[in-house]
């Protein structure tokens, strides 16, 4: 309906298209004059008065198209290659908040606002959404210590690279010798979950502390694999509930038994959980579970976990010359065979045993629990 504005909607009134063409056309006509003389003014239709309204919905959409960025777009999570995106982190973002946490982990953006049906088709069309990296310079890309910002791609980031000086074999705290300190430094970049550092210069030593300089108040332990290994002996400020070790004797904790290796140089086993039972037996000791018991040595019982070897997790793989005159591959074969065997068996020294019978059974398989065996 148009509301036509004329003398009836100055008199207050409105009307129609076709009711305003009645009004003009009774005007134009003679109208017969009533007695007396006098015309009276033609009867022009009234139009019930209504206020203007807008329509509703162009009310509703107005606040949300106000309260949109005008530069809204998509942040991703990272960035492919070829410059396209696939993983959405968030819609309806802009640019500046979109990459205001690519610092930590580098995130790309794009101008386009697409719903979901349209990413999807542009996944499975195209490899992914066209982005432009949030970071396209090393200009604000910290990456800390041990690494360095390369611009590979038209994108920032950050890799594992190492500066040092010092050339020659060094020893892991995983027992493993590396070629320098720059190849030790560049592994612990790339596996931070295992927080691998420096244990000493030179070569890992097995057996014997000879040699092993460690820095600082740290001294040189050998562990249960008789592999070297500088440890700070620490103090023990709160007693812990006692535990008595393979040497036979009852210790105020596991960090007293620790200090108690560290003091010795050597590798002192946790036998089992309480104080030390004189003549203790597998029958009066109480294993925690997933651990078997296993008898003799001078704590007269043992208590030990029993895994696989297989995947990496049996340790270090150097052969050992057991207590029982036979020749491990790796110290945990070793302990897999006393557990088979039900009977303890340590290692005595590395390498084969003179005239011995080599073990490489490895089909024996208990559950793995906590293993304690190794303390310090």
């Amino acid at each position: 309906m148009r509301v036509v504005r004329g003398a009836a909607a100055t008199a207050g009134t409105c009307c129609t298209r076709a009711a305003c063409r009645h009004v003009r056309a009774a005007r134009q006509r003679p109208s017969a004059a009533p007695a007396g003389g006098q015309r009276t003014a033609p009867h022009a239709p009234q139009c019930a008065h209504r206020s203007m309204r807008l329509p509703l919905l162009p009310l509703l959409v107005l606040p949300l198209v106000l309260a949109r960025p005008a530069a809204a777009g998509i942040c991703w999570t990272g960035m492919d290659r070829g410059g396209r995106c696939s993983s959405v982190a968030a819609l309806r973002v802009s640019r500046t908040d979109c990459c205001a946490g690519a610092k930590n982990s580098p995130v790309a953006w794009s101008p386009a606002d697409l719903d979901n049906g349209q990413i999807f088709f542009y996944k499975a069309l195209s490899g992914g959404v066209p982005c432009n990296a949030c970071a396209e310079s090393c200009a604000s890309m910290p990456c800390g210590s041990g690494r360095r910002c390369v611009v590979r791609g038209g994108r920032a980031k950050c890799v594992c690279a190492a500066a040092c000086r010092r050339a020659g074999p060094v020893c892991g705290s995983d027992g493993k010798t590396y070629r320098s300190l720059c190849r030790l430094r560049r592994r612990a970049c790339r596996r931070p979950a295992k927080h691998l550092s420096l244990d000493y210069p030179g070569p890992c030593r097995v057996g014997s502390c000879e040699g092993v300089r460690c820095g600082g108040d740290k001294r040189c332990v050998l562990d249960a694999e008789l592999g070297a290994h500088c440890v700070r002996c620490g103090a023990c400020s709160v007693a812990g509930a006692p535990v008595c070790a393979v040497d036979g004797r009852t210790y105020a904790g596991i960090c007293a038994l620790r200090r108690a290796a560290c003091e010795r140089g050597k590798a002192l086993p946790l036998a089992y959980r309480g104080p030390c039972i004189a003549n203790a037996t597998c029958a009066t000791v109480t294993c925690n579970a997933g651990q078997r018991c296993m008898s003799g040595g001078a704590s007269g019982a043992r208590c030990v976990s029993c895994g696989s070897c297989g995947g990496g997790s049996g340790g270090s793989r150097r052969p050992l010359c057991g207590s029982d005159a036979r020749t491990y591959p790796s110290w945990c074969r070793l302990q897999r065979a006393a557990c088979h065997a039900g009977r303890v068996v340590d290692p005595m020294h590395p390498g084969p045993c003179t005239g011995s019978k080599n073990i490489t059974n490895n089909s024996v398989n208990f559950e793995r629990g906590d293993d304690d065996t190794r303390v310090l």
